[in-house]
């Protein structure tokens, strides 16, 4: 590890760091224009097309120039094809090969449209982000507006829709098996639960189950009622507001989840000490968080990722109630069994499911 002692600065060093700040900004540039054609649908408009601008335009209900100006950035960027390159205003397009898995299939496992979401909500606070730096205030969930509520919502549905059935609930048998047996109709509380993906994917694959999310945020639970009914799953399925650090059934539930949401919570504590309390004898309590390293490690993208997520995103939402003890995002084991064992188990097990952004926890006794 380099220290501070042995730092210098030299034109190299300076060149490569230039350099690199001009790339991110490159790319967080494009991935604003990126935003835009998610948003207003041209991507899925291009799918499988070839359109004219002017075809594009009309059929998005967008400005023809506007149009043409995100198509030349597009096809730059190389995420839409012309054939012909020469003259952007007489050619045809179409979206280049990948495009429809990462950015227009929503369920897909290679959706990555929230990501350009979450970037415009981050964004969209930065007056707010300011303003808490100086005061040691937190910027509310409610503050980075629907953009937030969606883009949450798109970067774990994926993993949902294709993981947490078939490969994640197999790899804990007790758990499995708990789900399975139905004689047992289990109950299930998952809280944190967002827009509700998780809960109706176990609800689809388990039809004698019941399962009663709970999130703090009231615009979150509304959706989650309403994808519940659209999947057909509303008789087994509720949505309620509630804070995690409150109660919510004593001894009620056989499995209380909690999928990536322990470290973006004002009160961790007290929201496992509840889970302590919700969980019947016998059940299990399993955590989903991301898969930070055990130690700071510099440099590695991912590790980027969760750093800065957490300055701009969990942390200041964390720190919204004035005797807040959120954690942010970079909640390494470590912690985390500092959290559990002050809300009264005696442990942790990390869960042996591999994943690149999550690590799986089963709370002990």
């Amino acid at each position: 590890m380099t220290t501070v002692a042995e730092t210098e600065t030299t034109p190299e060093a300076i060149e490569e760091l230039v350099g690199r700040i001009f790339m991110e900004g490159v790319g967080a540039f494009h991935l604003a224009t990126v935003y835009l054609g998610i948003k207003h649908g041209l991507f899925a408009l291009l799918d499988g097309r070839r359109l004219t601008t002017a075809e594009l335009a009309t059929e998005a209900g967008l400005d023809e120039w506007y149009v043409g100006e995100w198509l030349q950035a597009e096809v730059t960027a190389g995420l839409v094809l012309a054939d012909d390159e020469d003259d952007l205003r007489r050619g045809r397009f179409t979206v280049a090969p990948g495009v429809r898995e990462a950015l227009v299939d929503e369920t897909g496992p290679a959706y990555i449209g929230g990501l350009p979401l979450a970037q415009a909500a981050a964004l969209s606070v930065m007056p707010q982000l300011l303003t808490a730096f100086r005061t040691g205030a937190g910027v509310p969930y409610s503050a980075y507006g629907e953009d937030a509520v969606a883009a949450q919502a798109a970067l774990n549905r994926p993993a949902f829709a294709h993981q947490l059935v078939p490969e994640w609930i197999p790899q804990i048998p007790d758990v499995a098996a708990l789900l399975a047996d139905p004689t047992r109709q289990a109950r299930v509380a998952d809280v944190g639960c967002g827009l509700g993906w998780a809960a109706i994917e176990l609800a689809k694959a388990y039809p004698h189950l019941r399962v009663d999310g709970y999130d703090s945020d009231e615009a979150s639970i509304t959706a989650a009622r309403r994808n519940a009914a659209e999947a057909g799953v509303a008789d087994r399925v509720t949505f309620d507001v509630a804070d995690a650090s409150g109660g919510y059934g004593a001894g009620r539930y056989d499995l209380v989840l909690f999928f990536e949401c322990v470290h973006d919570m004002a009160h961790p504590v007290e929201a496992m000490a509840q889970a302590r309390d919700a969980v019947a004898p016998g059940g299990h309590v399993i955590v989903m968080d991301e898969r930070v390293a055990e130690t700071l490690t510099i440099g590695e993208p991912t590790e980027i990722f969760f750093a800065t997520a957490s300055v701009l995103w969990c942390l200041p939402q964390g720190r919204v109630e004035p005797d807040s003890e959120a954690i942010g995002t970079v909640m390494r084991p470590d912690r985390f069994r500092g959290v559990v064992r002050d809300a009264g188990w005696s442990d942790i097990e990390i869960l042996g499911i591999e994943h690149p952004f999550w690590r799986f926890y089963r709370l002990v006794g």
